[in-house]
């Protein structure tokens, strides 16, 4: 009688849980608006748009994430370069405030014989074509820390393909590989 009556108790339970499991369902359902997920992502979380493995029960831990892709760190010798046209910018600045300056001072002593005057001006004027060639290179060098920035520096302009870590480094605001450079100064040299 004993192992008769366990049986029953058995029986009242699983039809309990299965009627308790039915509500959970049919209440689930009617809430649940979403699409279906499959078995494998009803125990994760999502982070970042990555799904993770489940908390571990005993540890609260976290399973092993798949890293999202990132952008490429940039070379060491890229943050080199980078300082080193912050630096020539720096240089450049500098000289063209001395060579304004000059300018202003030569203009006002402008006292002397004619000889005087033919020579400050060959010197200022060659001063002057000095401050284009430095403006020149300045704008280089704004458009060189611009690419680095945006993550285009080191990429030739006209191919597309890798600019030599070694070209960089003799002029670090290049905007094409030495193949396309030497094309280019050909092609230049023939119009002219």
């Amino acid at each position: 009688m004993k192992g008769k009556k366990k049986k029953e108790k058995k029986n009242k339970k699983k039809v309990l849980r299965g009627k308790e499991s039915y509500k959970k369902k049919t209440k689930m359902l009617k809430t649940k608006t979403s699409p279906q997920k499959t078995k494998k992502e009803r125990g994760r979380k999502k982070q970042g748009g990555i799904l993770l493995k489940p908390e571990t029960k005993k540890t609260g831990t976290k399973g092993r994430t798949l890293e999202s892709p990132r952008k490429e760190e940039k070379p060491k010798w890229m943050n080199e370069i980078k300082d080193m046209l912050i630096e020539m910018r720096k240089e450049l600045l500098k000289d063209v405030s001395q060579s304004a300056k000059m300018e202003r001072d030569y203009l006002r002593f402008d006292i002397g014989d004619f000889y005087d005057h033919a020579s400050s001006d060959r010197d200022r004027e060659l001063m002057l074509t000095l401050t284009d060639r430095e403006r020149d290179k300045l704008v280089l060098i704004d458009e060189a820390l611009r690419r680095i920035k945006d993550g285009n520096y080191g990429i030739c302009e006209n191919c597309g393909d890798e600019i030599g870590e070694d070209r960089l480094r003799a002029m670090p605001f290049a905007k094409f590989c030495l193949s396309c450079k030497i094309d280019l100064e050909r092609q230049e040299s023939r119009n002219i």
